[in-house]
């Protein structure tokens, strides 16, 4: 793959075509928190760059909310209007877009607590890491052509089905009959 292909994959597919890692180290609080977002397997490129988008719009959102808010100078409440209008119609957009998937994305979070003399662990810490190591290792071969597309996302479905499921209201299709 060329540099201009590999930049062009990671902007389209993100960092993982699995989901996303995200870590906040310690801080004032001693916590440290990971959380592993696992896509459902057969999540194509559009599917993620939604997902990402709809995780990104909070602050991407501001960011643009405020350009349109300062760029309206001669009339500056008509400027804030627009930039919150902006802002909602993003969320509103994005959540609709994402609406089939969102329920299917699956998390684990692993929260340390440093202050108590030794790390206290919450959550399934070992999940995590077996999840994590098998996702990684099974896109590494894939980028170096040691398995296909096929055993990627059988080894990318084996790690989703491991994880809970997300826990929610009940919606009419999946409401069980009594």
């Amino acid at each position: 793959m060329t540099l201009a292909g590999a930049v062009r994959a990671r902007i389209l597919d993100g960092a993982h075509r699995w989901g996303r890692l995200d870590v906040r180290p310690v801080g004032r609080t001693m916590w440290a928190t990971r959380t592993l977002v696992v896509h459902p397997p057969g999540t194509d490129t559009r599917e993620r760059a939604v997902l990402r988008a709809a995780h990104a719009w909070p602050l991407v959102g501001v960011v643009l909310a405020g350009v349109v808010t300062v760029s309206w100078t001669s009339a500056p409440s008509v400027g804030a209007v627009v930039g919150t209008a902006v802002y909602v119609l993003g969320f509103l957009v994005l959540r609709r877009c994402t609406r089939r998937l969102r329920p299917l994305v699956r998390t684990l979070t692993v929260t340390t607590f440093h202050g108590s003399g030794r790390p206290e662990v919450h959550g399934d810490a070992r999940l995590m890491a077996v999840a994590l190591d098998a996702l990684s290792s099974a896109e590494e071969a894939l980028r170096a052509g040691r398995i296909d597309p096929v055993a990627f996302e059988a080894t990318w479905s084996e790690v989703w089905d491991a994880l809970p499921a997300r826990r929610g209201r009940l919606t009419a299709r999946t409401a069980r009959p009594s």
